[in-house]
């Protein structure tokens, strides 16, 4: 598969909780707006938190902002996006993406911004 295949292969998405759940694989408690993945073709019973689902070293990018959503889309490998529940709609809304740290940073140099909350630059 050519790189550009690669990047353009998309990724199921993943989704963000509205109430409380366990790890299938790890049995982890996971609490509300925790990011998991569904197993597939479970009919969303089996949810994997992020280390199951290898997904802990991307960071979350909340939506809102077109542009920083297309530099991260052009900087990063690997973009999942990241979906919730809404009660009102009674479907599933984009709330924003998984990117690399790399293009996150790539990003805060490029626009002179600094995002607050990163995840990669909380202590632990």
């Amino acid at each position: 598969m050519t790189e550009k295949a690669k990047k353009n292969a998309k990724e199921p998405p993943v989704y963000s909780l509205i109430r409380a759940s366990r790890c299938y694989n790890c049995d982890s408690k996971q609490e509300p707006g925790s990011i998991v993945k569904f197993a597939p073709g479970t009919d969303e019973r089996e949810v994997r938190c992020r280390k199951c689902a290898q997904l802990d070293e991307l960071e979350f990018l909340k939506s809102g902002n077109a542009k920083v959503t297309q530099l991260a889309k052009k900087y990063s490998q690997r973009v999942i996006v990241v979906m919730q529940w809404s009660e009102l709609w009674k479907t599933y809304e984009r709330i924003g993406l998984l990117v690399e740290t790399e293009a996150i940073d790539r990003i805060e140099k490029e626009l002179k911004i600094q995002f607050e909350n990163r995840e990669s630059k909380q202590p632990h």
